[in-house]
């Protein structure tokens, strides 16, 4: 017997009961005379098709291996496994996934084997598997009422059964098997191309959000990798790796945007450090502004908004599919409008910083401060708002929006503003009235900077305590963005010198901070301050004035 591979039986705990006959003519089974003696050979190859065997009776298991004997199906043998009740079939069960189960119906009981098929869809949920029901008693379990009421594949009596109709039933049952599988693996792809999808736009957001280019395209080339590859949680750790390429028509002009797997070392080396047959690929596809692919790699071309050539190099076995390519052409498109979109954001909200850096700088020059005064209050606040906790995007905004805090004194005369010595009552409250002036100058906008500063121009001068101005707020009655701008702002002008005074000490700072932590200053902000200490002083030296 060639062509099958078998597991020995289970030892039997229960024979069959004493009424069920076997119905099984010669002719229909000619060689069960010659079972006794005959053992089929082990063949256990790993990707054989796995068929179960449950009957208590032991002929049943010889005549159906030697029937069964020979038969392949995709090129892969059968591995027959034994069990000679319900009960040692429920324990197979557990273990293993079977392609098709072959289960008589009264063992144990009078519906062990009906039981047995409730258990495998119920109660393991496996509905790949294959069962074929056989029985030596209908009057048990009648065709009509097994096929109905149980989910099975296949009924078969044993006193009309071939070993022709059992081959043909289980190559049928195979085939089935066979094509669920495959269902199931395309569903599985076409999740793992969905989940893959949605991490590409989570990138693609990312990158806007956080304008940070390098990483967000670091990140889409590992999301496109993991999803060309079927779902792998690495960077193509089974299909190669992966590159993009920016740039013109000659190697020494290429620039690599990011890099994954054997190619890493280009995000640092750049392109000398990739193979010569990739970069020879690489420059083939710009040359030629193509798709090209060889027996090692897969590479497609794509363009900037502004022409500028692109190119996307991944392990051939990677885009071996057309719905990878279609992928991988997708997210390449799509990278080079999102990064020239956002390049342009980005160049757009620098503008937007430097111009309110401008103007702050240009008041500040007109109440005798620094023009690194407001440079300083901008980074202290946005690292005080991460040391709260505050999202990042928020923390940006804040950097932006506080320098302009005092933008209300460019209403102020010069003669109050610029007046060394203490103000009158009148000159007060004409001072008073910036926080005002600075909120009625940015209304009317939408752009969150500017409606973030107006706040903060608005409640700067409030304390904690409820005795600051203009409206005498207290506690968190004020914006968080204002309790950080005020604890920021005062601290930079009693660290730094003046035209009008010298700089105060770090400790003598740190001891006002605390004093007034509770009335002036929220006691939560100074906390950040002392936690995030090492970071301030980093700032202000960086940021030290002229």
């Amino acid at each position: 017997m060639q062509g099958i591979v078998t597991a020995p039986p289970a030892p039997a705990t229960q024979r069959r009961c004493p009424t069920e006959k076997r119905d099984m003519s010669s002719d229909e089974f000619e060689f069960a005379q010659e079972l006794d003696t005959l053992e089929p050979p082990v063949n256990r190859q790993d990707d054989a098709w796995k068929v179960l065997l449950v009957d208590d009776d032991p002929d049943i298991h010889s005549v159906t291996r030697l029937a069964l004997a020979g038969l392949e199906h995709s090129g892969r043998l059968l591995e027959l496994h034994s069990a000679e009740s319900a009960e040692q079939a429920t324990e197979l069960l557990r273990h293993t996934v079977y392609a098709v189960a072959l289960v008589d119906v009264v063992m144990e009981s009078d519906e062990a084997g009906l039981d047995l098929v409730r258990f495998i869809r119920d109660t393991l949920g496996e509905h790949r598997t294959r069962l074929i029901v056989r029985t030596g008693q209908p009057g048990l379990a009648p065709a009509w009422d097994t096929v109905r009421d149980y989910d099975i594949n296949g009924y078969e009596e044993k006193s009309f059964q071939t070993a022709t109709r059992l081959k043909t039933a289980v190559l049928t049952a195979l085939r089935s098997f066979e094509q669920i599988c495959a269902l199931e693996r395309a569903n599985q792809r076409i999740a793992a191309h969905t989940a893959g999808l949605r991490d590409i736009l989570d990138a693609l957001s990312d990158m806007a959000r956080n304008h940070d280019l390098p990483a967000a395209e670091q990140r889409m080339l590992s999301e496109l990798s993991r999803l060309v590859v079927g779902g792998q949680s690495s960077v193509m750790v089974e299909g190669g790796s992966a590159v993009v390429v920016d740039g013109g028509d000659q190697p020494e002009q290429l620039d690599v945007i990011a890099a994954s797997g054997e190619f890493d070392l280009a995000n640092r080396l750049g392109v000398t450090a990739l193979p010569r047959s990739a970069l020879e690929l690489i420059s083939k596809c710009l040359r030629e502004r193509r798709d090209w692919r060889d027996s090692q790699y897969y590479c497609t071309y794509s363009e900037s908004a502004t022409g500028l050539p692109r190119a996307f190099l991944v392990n051939v076995m990677a885009a071996e599919h057309d719905v990878d390519r279609q992928l991988i052409q997708l997210f390449c498109r799509n990278a080079s409008l999102a990064r020239d979109a956002i390049a342009l954001n980005v160049d757009l909200e620098r503008s937007q910083e430097d111009i309110v850096l401008l103007i702050s700088e240009a008041i500040e020059a007109r109440s005798m401060e620094t023009g690194n005064h407001v440079r300083r209050v901008g980074a202290y606040a946005q690292t005080l708002a991460r040391q709260l906790g505050i999202p990042e995007e928020e923390a940006k905004v804040l950097k932006m929006a506080a320098p302009l805090h005092d933008l209300g004194k460019i209403a102020i005369a010069d003669s109050i503003l610029k007046k060394p010595g203490k103000l009158s009552d009148e000159e007060r409250r004409e001072m008073e009235r910036h926080p005002e002036i600075g909120a009625a100058i940015l209304s009317g906008y939408e752009r969150p900077v500017l409606q973030a500063a107006k706040l903060i121009s608005l409640q700067h001068q409030e304390k904690w305590d409820g005795t600051g101005y203009p409206y005498g707020l207290s506690g968190d009655d004020i914006h968080i963005f204002a309790q950080i701008t005020a604890v920021a702002d005062v601290f930079d002008a009693i660290s730094c010198a003046r035209c009008y005074k010298p700089a105060w000490s770090l400790d003598r700072c740190f001891v006002f901070l605390k004093e007034q932590s509770g009335r002036h200053f929220s006691p939560r902000v100074v906390d950040a301050f002392f936690e995030a200490q090492d970071d301030i002083l980093a700032i202000k030296n960086a940021l030290r004035d002229p």
